[in-house]
């Protein structure tokens, strides 16, 4: 998988190599909230599918917290 989550308590940490980030490496500068890590994902040009997938690896209740938040 080309996007590699990892969660610290409530934080997130990821990895991204190409394909996926427009065949740029990245990495985050720092853990950041749940929300905040999609979000930069997605502006990095990851599908929302392929950010769900990484997530769900990392986190297999993530998407059950998600729906708690809305």
């Amino acid at each position: 998988m080309a996007i590699t989550i990892h969660k610290l308590g409530r934080l997130y940490t990821a990895d991204l190599t190409p394909p996926d980030g427009m065949g740029v490496r990245w990495s985050t500068p720092e853990p950041m909230p749940r929300d905040d890590l999609v979000e930069a994902l997605r502006k990095r040009g990851c599908h929302r599918i392929a950010i769900a997938d990484a997530m769900h690896e990392a986190d297999p209740t993530w998407a059950a917290d998600q729906r708690r938040h809305d």
